[in-house]
């Protein structure tokens, strides 16, 4: 059976481009980002450029007042408390059902696989990917088809946000050893309080780190 490759737009391209851009801290919070500058740095036209800068405004990741240049998203201590509340009450949802049902952790698995591969990587944009895409295995793995709409809705969000810290938030272990601990309490005989507790202490953990940061 034959299947077509699906062709990519340049305005798709350059959003995805802009996107990751975003997500690897290229850009500062509150940056301005003109269309002819990114016209100019991915060498397409302006209309193009504008197309994408306006995708990324849908989907929140930056902002444009009336009359002005686009922003890069900023983020409040009180709006990052919010985003954390909501993500605690999935992801415990997630485990609570995991623990439960015994389901399959294949999905959850290849994200730590792939955070591994990332431990030792000088580039923190691709650890917070794939620390993110850990958190987003996890609740997909919890079955909720709409617990995991949910949790898309503020995938960029989170994915903003760790783009913000240069170094490493924790107890001092790597990001690999963080969640393989989860990882571990997840699949093996941990009751579930022992799971939710040491999943709600690395949440807090990283929502207060930021929390601190953006009000240094």
């Amino acid at each position: 059976m034959k299947r077509p490759l699906q062709t990519v737009s340049v305005a798709e391209a350059a959003t995805n481009q802009l996107r990751e851009s975003l997500f690897s801290g290229d850009f500062t919070a509150g940056e301005e980002i003109k269309d002819t500058r990114i016209a100019d740095e991915y060498g397409i036209a302006r209309p193009t450029a504008r197309i994408a800068v306006q995708q990324l405004i849908n989907e929140g990741m930056l902002v444009r007042d009336p009359g002005y240049s686009a922003r890069v998203r900023t983020f409040d201590p009180v709006q990052v408390r919010d985003i954390f509340r909501v993500r605690k009450l999935i992801e415990l949802d997630a485990v609570r059902e995991i623990k439960v049902s015994r389901g399959p952790l294949h999905q959850v698995e290849a994200a730590m696989k792939e955070l591994g591969h990332y431990g030792e990587d000088l580039s923190w944009s691709k650890t917070a990917g794939a620390d993110a895409a850990f958190h987003r295995a996890v609740v997909q793995a919890g079955g909720s088809p709409r617990l995991s709409a949910y949790f898309d809705g503020i995938w960029n969000e989170i994915r903003l946000l760790l783009a913000l810290p240069e170094e490493h938030f924790g107890r001092g272990n790597s990001p690999y050893e963080e969640h393989d601990e989860l990882f571990q309490l997840l699949q093996g005989d941990a009751t579930l309080k022992q799971v939710q507790q040491a999943w709600a202490f690395h949440l807090d953990e990283s929502r207060d780190f930021l929390v601190q940061r953006l009000s240094e």
